[in-house]
């Protein structure tokens, strides 16, 4: 007998679901149960209720199953659990001892909601306790879930080398710099225990204590170090930017009905919101597709004539790596970098335009993980992610141009946090 599943939309916000199984679920079915969970947490509700009254059968598979979607709610900061079981499965999960675990208390008495079409957002039945809705703020294409900028105070950042870096004769600072808590950077550079950034460096990646960072070499498979106990990372950056201060401006974010999250436009509406010349964002987002470069070749084998930015494409080819389409679709990116009004000033020699802004932006990315809907603490998100080998560090590129533009990084759904930020250019 197949698995059927129904679901059906709780809460005053749209966020909690019931999901009705009939059937079995057993090595044949269990992933299905699974992709509905998944299903729902990407839609950002992440209180599930699993109604398996009408379920006759839970094989060790479906044991996995149901310890699998409540591992990945909980890590979503939400929960799955069985608000209804038959008396085989109450009689299954307490023998194996995880009716604690999975289980609401009486679950087994619970009675069966009446089945039937899964209604649009914020309607259905009522059954569980309706937590207080997130404000919604459409802007264009994007709707902006509980914006809050009245925390994002002024951060200070230093841009780190000069632009001759790429061509292997400009100032290039190999100072190590330690990534507490509320360290971030991007750019050109290595562990500081990986030896001299020219030779090692390539897209890095900094933030909340956790360094990813892509070797630079065709096929270099990203590494990171996460801050734990007594140990800080360290790095070195060859180019990039570096600031201490986590942004507290914090909005979650959606696309409006059929439309996507551009980055870029994004982007655009925190620097709007900031009220600065450049605003620091870190951005925690399922993908739709990413756009972006990755160095191949160490900075120390730079030479005047054969360098990153000699401006031949045949030249560029052997140092740079392009997505030649969007990638990653359905993975998770933890997005840091700057975007400023033009370009002046400290930034104006380390951004590029970006789209619709001027912006430099790195992403690291991750297998899916559900994210909740709004904004929470991003420490707690980065050192989730942080437990997850990345699966490539990029600097993301954005231009829109039809036919022969790159196309731009969009996104699905997720977090931000923001705020105005002031840098002061390297040290000669």
């Amino acid at each position: 007998m197949d698995l059927s599943l129904d679901a059906i939309i709780t809460g005053n916000a749209g966020d909690r679901v019931e999901l009705v199984a009939r059937g079995r679920i057993d090595a044949e079915t269990a992933t299905e149960l699974e992709a509905a969970v998944e299903e729902q947490l990407r839609l950002g509700r992440h209180t599930i209720r699993l109604d398996l009254g009408a379920v006759g059968f839970l094989s060790s598979a479906g044991i996995r199953s149901l310890f699998n979607v409540h591992r990945a709610a909980k890590g979503a900061g939400g929960s799955c659990l069985v608000s209804r079981s038959s008396e085989p499965i109450h009689r299954v999960l307490t023998l194996s001892r995880l009716a604690p675990l999975l289980m609401e208390p009486g679950a087994i008495d619970r009675p069966a909601p009446m089945p039937g079409p899964m209604p649009g957002p914020g309607a259905g039945r009522d059954s569980l306790p309706a937590a207080a809705p997130l404000r919604t703020e459409p802007v264009g294409e994007i709707v902006l879930v509980g914006f809050d900028g009245s925390a994002a105070a002024v951060l200070e950042g230093v841009v780190v080398g000069t632009p001759a870096w790429m061509s292997g004769v400009g100032t290039i600072d190999e100072t190590p710099r330690n990534v507490p808590a509320e360290a971030f950077g991007i750019g050109i550079g290595a562990l500081a225990d990986d030896g001299p950034a020219v030779t090692s460096g390539g897209e890095l990646l900094a933030a909340c204590g956790s360094v990813f960072v892509r070797p630079p070499r065709p096929f270099g498979v990203p590494d990171s170090l996460v801050s734990s106990g007594d140990l800080v990372p360290s790095i070195r950056l060859v180019s990039g930017l570096f600031w201490e201060g986590t942004p507290r401006g914090h909005t979650g974010f959606e696309a409006a009905d059929g439309a996507v999250v551009a980055l870029d436009t994004l982007v655009g509406i925190l620097l709007e919101r900031a009220g600065g010349e450049a605003v620091a964002v870190l951005v925690v987002a399922e993908v739709l597709g990413l756009v972006g470069v990755e160095l191949i070749r160490p900075i120390a084998a730079a030479t005047a004539d054969d360098h990153p930015a000699a401006g031949r494409a045949e030249i560029a080819a052997c140092w740079l790596s392009f997505s030649r389409e969007p990638c990653h679709a359905g993975r998770t990116a933890l997005v840091v970098g700057v975007a400023t009004r033009g370009l002046s000033g400290a930034l104006g020699e380390f951004v590029r335009p970006f789209g619709s802004v001027t912006a430099h932006l790195h992403a690291a990315v991750f297998p899916h993980r559900p994210l909740r809907r709004g904004a929470t603490e991003p420490a707690e998100i980065v050192a989730a992610l942080g437990g997850m080998s990345p699966l490539a560090v990029m600097h993301l590129l954005a231009d829109p141009a039809p036919v022969l533009g790159s196309g731009r990084p969009e996104l699905v759904r997720g977090a931000c946090w923001f705020a105005p930020i002031k840098v002061r250019g390297p040290r000669r």
